[in-house]
């Protein structure tokens, strides 16, 4: 796929993914209603949103699989239809179990879009845009559930709860027809699903997310729920450590600057998810604001996380983990205690400037405390931590409502049971979540505190240990005096028409790729062209995994399409090169640890030479010899 095809493709996937979002937070402007309409409390109502996330989070963990065994299209058009159904059952649902049923329907559809988008992009976009359309997926991943509450709230107001299901379900029909002529197969490979893992995973979910609920209701089924949520953990665990296929590697958890990073980020979401199931039950309980005005008086807030998370990511890449981590918390717990001060008070500005203030500081700390945790990691761990990351986001949507509706249930009934209004019932009972909410942040101010000043320290160490490296440095670099000065590099954006005849001209077998401002970014070689040749470009089919495809093409056909590429398009990301300032040392492990011929010689990122192998090795030779003979005239 070129051009205009892959945009159109990645469109309709564009748009699943939007909608899934959206499917997150479809239910919280409707809870009250729903509520009224069944007879059921707020704790047996946050099943629709916890249900939801629970079965999604299983469909998630599953991916990787799905996404290897089965066409593209089959795919698409299983969730595609799964969410439709679930959409329609609930526009049309007669009771309270059927509506839950719809969401479960519901949710194992639109859990597979978001992945799935991701993982298509991986595949069928250039690398040199490839941060282009992941941006664009993102938008869709945020934007989805921030206009959520808006739209079910106005739907909520003006024609009932059931309403709301009219949104997924047009856009399935919709995703459909476009899907039906847009999206392509991609090819598929071997892979393996262990089910006992998979089954494993939605028990823990369910029975924690249960006792979580249920602890201050019903003590003792809670408590048989979390022991029976702790030893599903733990056999989780070991058998991901011993399963020849396991659903998730967790070998980043044995790094001691990873796993504190996964408290953060459960916090964060924890807070974000649960608050936006919490302040609609308050505004619309306590506040008696329409479904309507409560989605608009949270699109602000959610908009302003949107913001501060650009700006925490910035942050963290100028200034490190401290002191962002720490603010980052610090004003998630300040945005909490407002709304618990105030609660009581019903004051819609208080609630709103609480509201502003918690989501900003959740912008601030998530993305900061998933890099801080990926970026200890060895290079090779990244997907996997990526993962694991992602699985405990979605852990964190399912155990966080179940907890805070829990809390707030039973102080609500406590309140009526005293005589207080219903108003007040719901103000009490949102208080007694909030503060509790206040605890757990305080966890994540301690924990982030904790982390950041030893973030802090480490990089004083290193730097030192850099300085006094470079102090002991008494002998000049040797690389200036054995290089070449006169590199020859291609640009990414060159032809590879260019590229080749330039590779004939000089009579080598490759070239550093550089950027426009001359960085390296890259390595052409003659097997980059050979392999393109045999067509065995790398393929994505999930995430991190890859397999080869072949379309049939001849060597002819091939070479005529290769040489109008950019050269970014073939050649190898990533460039190993060696410092000016370099040892002679550096420079023999570097070629023989990457078994390389040549390697370029970089002063900041501009390339200013290049050193072969035969160069250092004549030079280490002719020191030794020049050192012999001095000795032996001694």
């Amino acid at each position: 796929m070129k051009g205009k095809g892959t945009a159109l493709f990645l469109a309709v996937l564009y748009c699943g993914a939007f909608i899934a979002g959206f499917n997150e937070n479809l239910m919280n402007m409707a809870l009250m209603a729903i509520m009224g309409e069944y007879a059921v409390d707020s704790v047996t109502a946050q099943w629709l949103v916890t249900g939801y996330m629970i079965v999604a989070t299983v469909v998630v963990m599953c991916m990787a699989f799905l996404y290897r065994r089965f066409k593209l299209r089959t795919l698409f058009f299983a969730a595609a239809g799964l969410t439709l159904v679930g959409s329609v059952m609930g526009l049309l649902a007669p009771s309270f179990e059927l509506l839950m049923a719809a969401r479960l329907v519901q949710a194992a559809g639109s859990g597979v879009f978001i992945p799935l988008m991701m993982n298509t992009i991986l595949v069928v976009t250039p690398k040199n845009k490839l941060g282009a359309y992941m941006s664009i997926g993102s938008c869709m991943i945020t934007f989805g559930p921030a206009l959520a509450p808006v739209v079910c709230g106005a739907l909520v107001t003006a024609a009932g709860w059931h309403s709301i299901f009219l949104v997924p379900t047009v856009a399935m029909a919709v995703l459909i027809v476009g899907g039906a002529v847009l999206v392509k197969n991609l090819e598929t490979s071997d892979a393996h699903l262990d089910t006992p893992s998979a089954l494993l995973s939605a028990v823990f979910l369910t029975a924690l997310s249960f006792g979580l609920a249920e602890l201050t209701i019903m003590p003792l089924p809670a408590g048989i729920a979390l022991a029976l949520a702790a030893l599903s953990a733990v056999t989780f665990v070991v058998r991901q450590m011993h399963c020849a296929f396991p659903l998730i590697d967790m070998e980043p958890m044995r790094f001691a600057t990873f796993w504190p990073t996964i408290i953060m980020v459960i916090i964060t979401m924890m807070t974000t998810f649960s608050l936006s199931v919490l302040l609609p039950l308050y505004l619309e309980g306590s506040l008696g604001l329409t479904a309507l005005m409560a989605g608009i008086v949270m699109l602000v807030p959610v908009l302003g996380n949107a913001g501060t998370s650009l700006l925490g990511g910035r942050l963290m890449d100028k200034k490190g983990e401290w002191p962002l981590l720490p603010a980052g918390f610090a004003i998630i717990l300040i945005g909490l205690a407002i709304m618990a001060a105030t609660a009581n008070s019903m004051s819609l500005a208080a609630t709103f400037a609480g509201a502003l203030v918690a989501y900003a500081g959740v912008g601030l700390a998530f993305s900061p405390s998933q890099t801080a945790g990926l970026r200890t990691l060895p290079p090779r761990l990244n997907p996997f931590g990526v993962a694991l990351t992602t699985t405990f986001v979605q852990i964190a949507a399912c155990i966080g409502p179940s907890m805070y509706i829990g809390l707030m249930s039973s102080a609500q009934a406590e309140a009526l049971g005293g005589g207080a209004s219903a108003q007040a019932g719901a103000a009490a009972g949102f208080t007694q979540a909030i503060v509790v909410a206040c605890v757990v942040a305080g966890v994540g101010l301690v924990t982030s505190t904790t982390y950041a000043l030893a973030a802090k320290r480490r990089a004083a160490r290193s730097a030192e240990a850099n300085r006094t490296a470079d102090a002991r440095r008494t002998k000049p670099p040797v690389l200036a005096s054995i290089m070449e000065t006169d590199p020859y590099t291609i640009s990414a954006t060159a032809s590879m028409g260019d590229a080749m005849r330039e590779l004939v001209a000089r009579k080598v077998g490759g070239m550093p790729v550089v950027d426009e401002r001359g960085r390296g970014v890259g390595y052409l070689s003659d097997g980059d062209v050979m392999r393109y040749l045999a067509d065995q470009r790398p393929v994505a089919t999930g995430a991190y995994a890859l397999i080869e495809a072949a379309n049939g093409e001849t060597v002819d056909d091939r070479l005529r399409e290769l040489v109008k590429l950019p050269v970014g398009d073939v050649a190898t990301d990533g460039l190993v090169t060696l410092r000016a300032d370099a040892s002679l040392k550096d420079a023999c492990a570097l070629l023989a640890q990457h078994k390389l011929k040549k390697v370029p010689v970089v002063e900041g990122e501009r390339i200013i030479g290049t050193v072969n192998r035969s160069d250092v090795l004549r030079y280490a030779m002719e020191t030794y010899l020049t050192a012999d003979a001095a000795s032996r005239t001694q």
